[in-house]
């Protein structure tokens, strides 16, 4: 009869829904601030792109300003929505970290590291500043050095005409227009066609 009453015994709560949010909250929080400091510290690794000026600029502003919207908009939903979504999910009995062989693995490599920068914290210190210092005078030449000047060799000119241009007078414009092209100091050559292709697949579909 024992081996009975263990079946339909009814197994005990590991913890009440109280503690278990009362879990989830402090975790949160404690979470938080390390989510918080991690999003500045991203978002200040891209003031450099922000000084950048002219196409350089209009290159990769965009994306710096994408990544810092995408970043704050994560942190708001890590100490927002976050919460809510496990405590609707993360229910039961869960193992603790030490159990995962990876954590384990994980935890001795870090440990000594945390446990030297705390016992040399000045010299962390230090190497942090001068690290900073040298990147100083790399500042200078952002802006101006970030990238080389695109020259692709070659300028696709699309002009359109009346609909009603004859072929000898699109012809005289044709040869008009690639003599002053052609004046230009730095165009070695120019190709120009007149009318358009009977295919969607002309690069080039205007007369």
């Amino acid at each position: 009869m024992n081996w009975l009453k263990k079946i339909f015994k009814k197994t005990p709560q590991w913890i009440s829904e109280e503690e278990r949010l009362k879990v989830i909250e402090q975790s949160s929080k404690q979470v938080s601030r390390g989510v918080f400091f991690a999003t500045i510290i991203i978002i200040t690794s891209f003031l450099p792109v922000f000084m950048l000026t002219g196409q350089e600029g209009k290159l990769f502003h965009p994306l710096a300003y994408t990544k810092t919207f995408i970043m704050i908009m994560d942190a708001l939903l890590v100490i927002t929505l976050a919460p809510v979504l496990i405590s609707f999910f993360m229910k039961g009995k869960f193992r603790p970290d030490n159990a995962n062989p990876v954590n384990r693995i994980l935890e001795r490599i870090y440990e000594p590291i945390i446990k030297g920068v705390l016992k040399w914290r000045k010299t962390t210190i230090a190497i942090n500043v001068i690290a900073l210092v040298i990147t100083i005078p790399l500042l200078k030449s952002l802006g101006s050095e970030f990238m080389p000047p695109l020259d692709e060799q070659s300028i696709l000119f699309m002009p359109v005409t009346l609909p009603d241009i004859s072929n000898a007078e699109a012809k005289r414009i044709l040869q008009v227009q690639d003599k002053i092209i052609k004046s230009v100091p730095e165009v070695e050559k120019v190709l120009g066609k007149a009318g358009r292709a009977s295919t969607a697949t002309d690069n080039s579909p205007s007369a």
